[in-house]
């Protein structure tokens, strides 16, 4: 008896640690991909209105099973919420993001219940057209 109270409080312990641990998968942002490049940027004229712009998406499980699932379109939503209470205008502005992240993460705990989240960062820019053409002179 004693020795099957031993393996149930392993067997507990193991589920409890992995519960609490969370594995990692890579995950493919389509935000991140759709970001303005580096390299476009020094392509065209644009102005900075935000650095560093903060979205966040909320999810809920319970016993597995997704309620709610976090979204990145939520995300950006929240993204330009922010931007707009800071007092920062998008309306009838041609806006790009650059410097794009998107990262999962969340709480759970061994399945019963879990908060996934998606955040967002980027720095929003403002499209004012093409760059000039720089003339190489010799």
């Amino acid at each position: 008896m004693k020795r099957a109270n031993t393996v149930l409080a392993a067997v507990v312990s193991v589920l409890l640690i992995g519960g609490m641990v969370s594995c990692r998968s890579t995950y493919e942002s389509g935000f991140v991909n759709q970001a303005v490049k580096p390299v476009d940027l020094a392509k065209i004229k644009y102005r900075t209105l935000k650095s560093g712009a903060v979205g966040e998406s909320y999810g809920f499980k319970f016993l597995w099973i997704p309620f709610h699932s976090p979204s990145e379109a939520n995300a950006k939503s929240d993204m330009l919420d922010q931007l707009k209470k800071e007092g920062i205008s998008t309306t009838g502005k041609n806006i790009a993001f650059t410097n794009a992240t998107a990262d999962r993460g969340g709480f759970g705990f061994i399945g019963l219940i879990g908060t996934p989240t998606i955040t967002l960062t980027a720095d929003v820019v403002e499209i004012l057209g093409e760059a000039q053409p720089v003339s190489h002179q010799n």
